[in-house]
């Protein structure tokens, strides 16, 4: 993407000026044209001499401050918003938003710190706390792709709204959690019963 406007025949209903973009999106000027020199959102539509700005501007920025407001780097950002195709809608966009909807309750927890207070060793409390992240990082990529194919497109199909599959995602993630934990318990019983059973006698 470019910083230059370009012409578009869109139909979409909201064609906003600069200046109503940023009231809209509470952002600056300055941001929405730094944000369109990086790619993350496109160029302007040309109308004339004039620039304008659809709904999907709106959503693009949306998700931009919306990851900012998560931690995401502007590296992060960036490859975050490479995967989304240029022709998504602002409705697909939203879907992304939804992803983002935070858990209620304490979510930064350090793992590292917590297993050295017990007493493990700084090196082994590093390392637990490493397998942690990349699994939890696994496993948000893996429910985020189940999400994107098998539940919006139906949910959507049955005209569910990003607002309503957002609040799904909200109650589904505390879920998410009681699950895995769930499942890590198992694990670890199982584990527990296997070295039991091949312990020699």
């Amino acid at each position: 993407m470019t910083d230059e406007a370009y012409d578009d025949d869109t139909t979409d209903d909201l064609l906003l000026t600069l200046d109503e973009l940023t009231e809209r999106v509470g952002t600056s000027v300055r941001n929405v044209r730094f944000y369109t020199s990086r790619g993350l959102v496109p160029p302007p539509i040309r109308r004339g001499r004039s620039g304008y700005y659809s709904s999907e501007h709106v959503a693009r920025l949306e998700l931009v401050r919306e990851l900012q407001g998560h931690g995401f780097t502007l590296a992060a950002i960036e490859k975050y918003v490479e995967r989304i195709p240029a022709d998504a809608t602002p409705s697909d966009i939203a879907l992304h938003l939804s992803l983002l909807a935070p858990v209620t309750g304490e979510r930064h927890v350090d793992v590292a710190e917590g297993l050295a207070g017990l007493g493990v060793p700084p090196e082994a409390a590093a390392a637990v706390a490493e397998v942690y992240a990349e699994h939890g990082r696994q496993v948000a990529a893996e429910l985020s792709e189940v999400v994107r194919t098998l539940v919006w497109p139906p949910f959507r199909d049955a005209g569910g709204t990003p607002e309503q599959l957002r609040e799904m995602v909200h109650r589904l993630k505390p879920l998410t959690v009681a699950g895995l934990v769930a499942a890590y318990e198992q694990a670890m019983d199982d584990s527990a019963a296997s070295y039991d059973a091949k312990r020699p006698r």
